[in-house]
């Protein structure tokens, strides 16, 4: 079966997510996630913008009208109907909204939305804390064989939103199914690569099969379970997010006759537990999730429209906060790019979500100052980008990545697509990281690729693209080759795949693959343009039969900023497909860097700026622009505010309320 690509944790935060942003149709993320920007506009994680902690984003205040005080003042004279709220998102939603079969950012927020009860959370400063609502005590025990011991208790009265009681089988359950690796392989869902069992210890030999129980997971009694994480991810710098879980209903996803078993060896399913015999319902439950666990409930999703619709979950206890949803209903809808701002002057929508491009942007703002309609702004913690494959064709060698990187005017690039709403950066990073502040100088030290055809040209010949395609010397004119070691010749010919309807890709065209500098340095770019869908298979296909070697995506990054699992050899998760011994050398500085002790801010950030370092040398991805985000809103929609990065559209619609 083919796999995919889970770029999310399954907390819910996003680690990488590709997005579709403001401006076409849409993909993380992460977290993932992906999102294609037509104007950036995949990360997910989204997730999905995606976040990080004190490593965390800047918290940003409301730049447009009476979002605040005035909401506030409202909300204690019940003059608030909060009936409903509609929210448009410029990446087109898919109906399949269980992050372990799509990537896509908007299905992603709509899974956050109706997705709670995790034990650890995330709070607006990029902190992972314990959640009181849930946990009724946490206790960390460190063992003698290395490996560290989480036992959760979780409060009595939880509920699923049908009434029926969630236990602690019902996050020992999360544990086990999602960690099922072969499985859910079987089910065409993704590999739990960037999930939480995969820390647990005995994740490996669970995951393939090769045990039916799994060793670092117990359950101890009704209310009681542990997890036991293995000693090669730790120290690990962002502590208990390790153990951030939601329970799943377990009666939704598999037959009734599945048990949970508990053994000295860890807790296993009944032998009944096969691919075959649960299949049923799970495509069922994961386009119709009917029972839920967050603020808000799965009603139905109109495919005819790209639109949910989420009602109040009458039966959740608050976020970390104590705080439920004000709004009864939410509607969470596509809207595509050319029809976003009409829909919001009409009331088609009431929030408009995340725009890129510079041209929404400022139709957005003149939008506001006609009056009736406000916005938030906020950086994002990701980046729009080219994504090679180093596995195969020209983009395997790091001088064809370095030379294209000369050979496109990114700052131009930057400019006009974000309209002055955004920034070049030189690696996998986003200006409300905490580390992109903290270090400063090291950032901008990282090679920043100025537009230079002649030194394209230099690291061309350089890397061995001097010759014609019959051997000899490159004539000066027309596509260079390079004689590999097997004796065969290979052209400078770059396959490009991109989405359709992409303001990203109109400009890369201009930019870049018609610009008469890459003609003039021997390399030739052939565009394919496909339905976002399809370049979604094709940018997950690790093969080396992939026919396309570049992709124009948008990526977030999440808290925690994990990506190890992105660079891990021979994982399907390495999208970037990078080669030996450059991808295990990326991959141990990864992993470096999540291996710093808990909250050591300074040793993480260092480690931080050395695996910047190298991935800015290897380019496994040309960083185009990292941008603003904008929010738009009617005026009628009270106390909103998001960031983007810590705090995104699903936190923020609990705290917000509607005239």
């Amino acid at each position: 079966m083919k796999k995919k690509l889970l770029s999310l944790l399954l907390v819910g935060a996003l680690s990488i997510s590709m997005l579709a942003g403001c401006g076409n149709q849409g993909n993380s993320a992460d977290n993932s996630n992906a999102t294609e920007e037509s104007g950036d506009t995949a990360d997910n994680n989204d997730s999905n913008a995606e976040s990080d902690a004190n490593a965390g984003g800047e918290e940003t205040e409301p730049e447009g009208g009476d979002t605040g005080d005035a909401g506030d003042e409202n909300a204690s004279d019940g003059s608030y109907s909060n009936k409903q709220v509609i929210i448009g998102d410029p990446t087109e939603t898919s109906g399949d909204v269980t992050p372990y079969w799509t990537n896509n950012a908007s299905d992603y927020y709509v899974f956050q939305m109706i997705t709670g009860l995790d034990t650890v959370s995330v709070n607006q400063d990029g902190k992972w804390v314990v959640n009181e609502t849930v946990v009724d005590s946490l206790e960390e025990q460190e063992n003698d064989d290395g490996t560290k011991t989480y036992t959760i208790k979780i409060k009595d009265g939880l509920k699923f939103s049908n009434g029926e009681a969630v236990t602690a089988k019902d996050y020992v359950f999360s544990y086990l199914f999602w960690g099922s690796n072969e499985m859910l392989v079987d089910l065409e869902a993704a590999e739990a690569s960037a999930s939480n069992p995969r820390y647990a210890l005995g994740y490996a030999a669970y995951s393939a099969g090769e045990s039916d129980t799994f060793e670092g997971v117990h359950l101890i009694d009704d209310m009681t379970f542990s997890i036991t994480i293995d000693k090669q991810f730790l120290p690990y710098y962002y502590g208990k997010a390790l153990v951030s879980i939601t329970p799943e209903y377990m009666p939704g996803w598999v037959p009734e006759d599945v048990t949970i078993e508990e053994t000295e060896n860890g807790a296993k399913f009944s032998d009944n537990f096969t691919s075959e015999y649960i299949s049923d319902n799970v495509n069922e439950f994961r386009y119709n999730p009917t029972v839920c666990t967050g603020a808000y409930m799965f009603t139905s999703y109109d495919k005819n429209a790209y639109s949910y619709t989420l009602t109040k979950n009458p039966e959740f206890p608050g976020n970390f906060e104590g705080q439920t949803a004000n709004i009864e209903t939410v509607i969470y809808k596509y809207v595509a790019q050319d029809t976003m701002m009409d829909q919001l002057k009409t009331g088609a929508i009431d929030i408009l979500l995340q725009c890129a491009d510079g041209n929404d942007i400022g139709a957005g703002l003149d939008l506001v100052d006609e009056g009736g309609y406000d916005y938030i702004n906020y950086p994002r913690a990701g980046y729009g980008m080219v994504c090679f494959k180093c596995n195969q064709g020209p983009t395997q060698f790091v001088e064809v990545r370095q030379a294209m990187a000369h050979l496109l005017d990114r700052n131009a690039f930057a400019q006009t697509f974000t309209g002055g709403h955004g920034v070049v950066v030189n690696g996998p990073y986003g200006s409300s990281q905490w580390m992109v502040n903290e270090h400063a100088d090291e950032v901008d030290a990282l090679n920043a690729y100025n537009y230079s055809p002649e030194t394209a040209v230099e690291l061309l010949e350089k890397g061995g693209w001097t010759l014609n395609e019959d051997g000899s010397e490159y004539s000066g004119s027309g596509i260079r080759y390079k004689k590999l070691e097997d004796g065969t010749m290979m052209p400078l010919i770059i396959e490009w795949c991109s989405s359709e309807d992409n303001s990203v890709s109109d400009l890369l065209v201009t930019s870049l693959q018609k610009n008469p500098d890459v003609e003039a340095s021997g390399m030739q770019i052939n565009q394919t343009v496909v339905t976002f869908n399809e370049l979604m298979e094709h940018y997950y296909d690790p093969s080396e039969e992939n026919p396309y070697q570049m992709f124009n995506l948008a990526t977030g990054f999440g808290n925690p900023y994990d990506v190890a699992y992105m660079f891990e050899p021979g994982a399907d998760s390495n999208i970037n497909c990078l080669l030996d011994p450059e991808g295990t050398e990326l991959y141990d500085l990864a992993v470096a860097m999540n291996q710093t002790e808990e909250d050591n801010d300074e040793a993480y950030g260092e480690n931080w700026v050395k695996f910047m370092q190298k991935w800015n040398e290897l380019v496994p991805e040309l960083p185009l622009y990292s941008n603003d985000y904008h929010d738009f809103f009617s005026t009628k929609v009270h106390d909103y505010d998001e960031d983007g990065y810590n705090w995104n559209i699903a936190q923020a619609i609990l705290y917000a309320n509607v005239e």
